[in-house]
């Protein structure tokens, strides 16, 4: 019966210090601490501001973020990659049904063109939806990029590719 007890806690001894060793980033940040620098490095967008006419914080709508190999692309404001798609025209979005699903339009927050950072517009998708565009490009995701710093849509068939500012 003794030797059952020790089995018990050594096995929850080694649960305890497995799950603390592939959650210490998340624990460390909890207590205050700092989280390692991330590969990419993340930038607010270096556009000087006018002190005539005020303009909407860059940091929630995009980002410029540098990769080693690609160098300084536009991410939103969460840090994923933006794209844009050499079958659209100015103003018009023409990746609808299955390409929407596999290259999500940035709508997230797109309602009003009032206060937007330079290069930035709001088109009107055919579903009357909201859309951004750079330099009135519409702006897209690629639903296989993971996570915030994911470039793998970029030459895609060759007609996407990252937005570089």
């Amino acid at each position: 019966m003794k030797q059952a007890w020790i089995w018990i806690v050594v096995v929850i001894v080694v649960v305890v210090a497995i799950v603390g060793y592939t959650q210490k980033e998340t624990i460390k940040a909890m207590m205050g601490g700092s989280s390692p620098q991330p590969a990419v490095q993340v930038t607010t967008n270096p556009q000087p501001t006018s002190s005539s006419s005020a303009s909407a914080p860059t940091s929630n709508i995009y980002t410029v973020k540098t990769d080693p190999t690609k160098g300084k692309y536009l991410a939103d404001f969460q840090g994923m990659t933006l794209y844009t798609y050499d079958k659209d025209t100015a103003g018009v979005s023409n990746c609808d049904g299955g390409c929407a699903k596999a290259w999500p339009p940035y709508t997230s927050g797109a309602t009003a063109e009032s206060d937007l950072p330079t290069n930035i517009t709001v088109i009107t998708r055919t579903d009357g939806s909201k859309q951004f565009a750079w330099k009135g490009m519409p702006l897209y995701y690629y639903a296989s990029d993971q996570k915030a710093g994911d470039i793998m849509g970029d030459g895609v068939g060759g007609i996407w590719h990252i937005v570089t500012p």
